[in-house]
């Protein structure tokens, strides 16, 4: 085909106007961005009835996210730090994965022997997420730390220790310590072998590291805490009458909160109630004790708040205590403490006593 001069130049003169006009032109209307998914920080409790109840922090509501049964005798629960995840210990053979947005699980189990009399005590998830670390006793099979793998929820590894108990894990997620009767083995996680030991006067009964990773807390039977530099290796002060039960550090380093039981005189009459003790951590003194639960009447053996484990919010603003009453009566309570002001409020959960609790966002 042939165009003459006059009729070419029109051509590519009216091919630039429409193309301005296309370019002028206001782009297509597209759909408004989603706005970002805003994480929520909710405390996990478990509880001896077999379920997981996920509290909201901002109402201290069991909310609907689901309780998601996990079989019976529901202990110890961590969160993987991007919380999808829930690892629950129970009380023999296995280790419950619980995925948190789809309430579902899968049961982890230690030996093919049902009635292996695996006994699961203390579990610490690796800071990357990768690994979750439990401790179990069996007399008959040996004592070990078990290493799952979060990627496959299998037992990947495993680490003889003698009658381990609780377990921390350091910031940098290199180290593990693990208490027995004795001390503490310390752990080199990338070869899972025992490097060093720690010498404790007590056993412990929990444990919490600085968020510098250089010191750990532990609490003990007698209700001292003792102080333990990591660099020295060796137990630098002892903090007494402070808790016989768990404990928690402030994600600022200041505070540590640890539940105990307080007996203490009114008028004539003996009282036992549940405490937080707080701890300053800059001169490693009790500070305050905050009160938790019923007081038993005067008369008879009564019945009082036994608190057992505590966590805090990532802001520290809230802690979260649960544990049980006295005299075999179940009732599922956990006592939400605003740290600023120290108002208590109780919080009931399920029907058993409750016995961990975790904070994560989701």
């Amino acid at each position: 085909m042939h165009f003459q001069r006059p009729a070419l130049q029109r051509t590519i003169a009216a091919l630039a106007v429409a193309s301005g006009l296309a370019l002028l032109a206001p782009a297509p209307a597209t759909a408004a961005p989603h706005p970002p998914h805003r994480q929520q920080v909710y405390a996990y409790v478990t509880s001896l009835d077999g379920h997981v109840y996920p509290i909201d922090t901002r109402t201290n509501n069991v909310v609907g996210i689901g309780a998601t049964q996990v079989g019976g005798g529901p202990d110890q629960v961590a969160v993987t730090p991007d919380g999808a995840s829930l690892y629950v210990t129970n009380a023999f053979e296995y280790v419950s994965a619980v995925n948190i947005a789809k309430k579902t699980f899968k049961d982890i189990p230690y030996d093919k022997d049902q009635f292996s009399p695996d006994s699961l005590h203390g579990e610490a998830i690796a800071p990357d997420g990768k690994h979750v670390y439990v401790t179990v006793q069996n007399p008959f099979h040996g004592d070990k730390v078990s290493v799952i793998d979060t990627a496959t929820n299998q037992a990947s590894a495993t680490i003889n220790v003698s009658k381990p108990d609780q377990v921390v894990i350091n910031p940098s997620g290199n180290r593990l310590y693990v208490s027995d009767k004795g001390g503490l083995s310390v752990i080199d996680t990338t070869t899972n072998q025992v490097v060093d030991t720690i010498h404790l006067n007590e056993p412990a009964k929990a444990m919490a590291i600085t968020p510098n990773g250089k010191r750990l807390y532990v609490t003990g039977g007698s209700g001292a805490v003792s102080v333990v530099n990591l660099a020295r290796r060796k137990i630098v002060h002892t903090i007494s009458d402070a808790g016989t039960g768990g404990l928690a550090i402030s994600p600022n380093g200041r505070r540590a909160y640890v539940v105990g039981v307080d007996t203490y005189v009114v008028g004539s009459d003996t009282k036992t109630q549940g405490k937080v003790s707080v701890i300053n951590l800059n001169t490693d003194t009790v500070t305050k004790t905050v009160h938790i639960g019923d007081i038993p009447p005067s008369t008879g053996s009564g019945r009082y708040f036994r608190p057992a484990k505590v966590a805090l919010t990532p802001d520290g603003k809230s802690a979260y205590v649960v544990g049980s009453y006295g005299n075999g009566t179940p009732q599922g309570t956990v006592f939400a403490i605003n740290t600023a002001t120290d108002a208590v409020t109780p919080i009931t959960v399920g029907t058993g006593d409750t016995r961990g609790v975790a904070v994560g966002l989701l």
